[in-house]
């Protein structure tokens, strides 16, 4: 998993430097919005939403634990465990088609016309790079809290539960950075399709 993600972002910033280079040093400015721009774009939106909305089922879940845990058997708990590590799972799988949706809207980015437009793009792309950036680190802390969570339903003992609260305040943390770079990235395209009127 941490592979993955390694090459993911590397690729991804240097593909976003380039573009960054096109943008201010081009001049070019089309005056159009390629198809492969668009449908990526498009694409990146709808899998965004997805890691969002997978993401706040994922903290869901967690409420259930927390609400369930001292009175629901071991089961249980360890059910909701697997439960969350599963649809993290399918998030994390959702960052790695958004990283080949972020490359191909880069790709297009030096055909995106006006300039301001083509700024704009510009931003949208690198906000979604963080959102990236940020689940990952959000899949690191929520894996240590389960995992804390899971040895200490297992073995019985109370364990240590400032550390289980602070992994967790970290995973909730996390969780809202990735639903406001959401929210940043729709208000950016908002202002994109604006400047192509």
């Amino acid at each position: 998993m941490g592979s993955f993600s390694k090459k993911t972002i590397f690729s991804a910033v240097v593909l976003l430097a380039i573009a960054g280079g096109i943008i201010y040093y081009s001049g070019k400015g089309l005056q159009n919005v390629p198809p492969s721009f668009m449908e990526a774009r498009k694409a990146a939106a709808t899998v965004s939403q997805d890691i969002v909305t997978l993401t706040s089922k994922t903290n869901a879940t967690i409420q259930t634990i927390n609400a369930t845990e001292k009175t629901g058997s071991a089961d249980r708990i360890l059910g909701l465990i697997d439960e969350a590590r599963a649809t993290n799972a399918q998030a994390y799988q959702k960052a790695f088609e958004l990283s080949k949706d972020l490359q191909q809207m880069t790709e297009a980015l030096s055909q995106v016309g006006p300039r301001e437009s083509q700024r704009l793009a510009y931003e949208a792309i690198a906000i979604e790079l963080s959102l990236t950036s940020e689940f990952i680190t959000y899949t690191g802390a929520l894996g240590d809290f389960l995992s804390a969570l899971a040895k200490t339903t297992t073995t019985g003992v109370y364990g240590n539960r400032q550390t289980i609260a602070q992994e967790l305040a970290t995973v909730n943390a996390k969780a809202a950075i990735i639903n406001n770079l959401n929210r940043e990235f729709n208000e950016k395209m908002t202002a994109f399709d604006a400047s192509l009127q």
